[in-house]
């Protein structure tokens, strides 16, 4: 298995945090999948102008995450709230963390992304928002059971 190159791995960690992002919107503030994808152009063509000194985010790793999360989200929120054994489910976690299972979710769909890269992505960028709790661990679980699940 080859792995991409570190400046593509760091531009799609980039990408999966514009993704949450984007997904976070549509829960919190009831935007549409047409205007998020509107807005997500626009931010990404604003860097390139501002000529900022972060990497530019893949724009089409992104949308095809949120795209994938706004067309399957029934099944997304099945896959994951069955993943919570009756423990929990998505309306008792918090809206990042539902988006971040929602993204990850989204992206294994695609199928072009090995599973062990989005466990290891998205724990990655779970422990960027919760850097003193255990919610990596929580999403390091569930995605091992709700990636075989969506993938079979």
């Amino acid at each position: 298995m080859t792995f991409p190159k570190s400046y593509d791995y760091k531009k799609n960690t980039i990408s999966r945090l514009f993704a949450i992002q984007a997904l976070f919107q549509m829960e919190a503030n009831g935007k549409s999948y047409s205007t998020i994808k509107k807005e997500l152009k626009e931010t990404f063509y604003m860097q390139q102008i501002k000529g900022a000194e972060i990497l530019v985010p893949n724009y089409l790793l992104s949308q095809r995450i949120i795209e994938q999360a706004a067309k399957n989200q029934i099944n997304i929120d099945t896959k994951i709230n069955m993943a919570f054994n009756n423990l929990w489910n998505l309306k008792t976690i918090d809206t990042t963390l539902r988006a971040i299972l929602r993204a990850a979710s989204a992206e294994s769909l695609n199928k072009k992304t090995p599973k062990k890269v989005i466990i290891s992505e998205y724990v990655l960028i779970t422990g960027t928002f919760y850097p003193t709790g255990q919610e990596h661990k929580l999403v390091n679980g569930l995605l091992n059971k709700i990636i075989e699940d969506l993938q079979t």
